[in-house]
């Protein structure tokens, strides 16, 4: 499946993201577009998973998403999965429910623009989470 999206020009191009380090030594391993439709752990319809094995996160995101849809999907599965990741989550983002974790990710989206391996760095780093542990 075509790995970058569009939208107002720009394009969030995935594999950019393939084996990104995060902090807590966990990794990114990939983000995927998929065809087919997805639901959540609810069987609610969802744009986006995260799937967590060890410290590596793999995402998939719903095909036909405009590229600005996707970065607010990645800058939520992210920090959602290292929250859900970790042992002890940072206070900041502790108490998240689904609804913080999409406003957040919106708020990221306005404040650093399209996802990308550093506006995902930074954004984790704004949330609590430290490169060293």
């Amino acid at each position: 499946m075509e790995l970058a999206a569009r939208g107002q020009n720009q394009a969030v191009d995935l594999s950019s993201f393939r084996d990104l380090p995060l902090p807590q030594g966990f990794r990114l391993l990939r983000i995927e577009l998929v065809a087919d439709p997805m639901l959540d752990a609810i069987g609610r319809p969802a744009l986006a998973k995260a799937t967590i094995e060890n410290r590596t996160i793999a995402i998939q995101l719903a095909a036909g998403q405009t590229s600005e849809e996707m970065a607010v999907s990645i800058y939520h599965e992210v920090l959602e999965a290292m929250t859900i990741g970790v042992p002890f989550p940072p206070a900041a983002v502790r108490d998240f429910t689904e609804a913080a974790f999409e406003q957040a990710a919106k708020r990221a989206h306005r404040q650093h623009g399209l996802a990308s391996k550093a506006n995902v760095v930074i954004y984790l780093h704004e949330h609590g989470f430290e490169t060293s542990s």
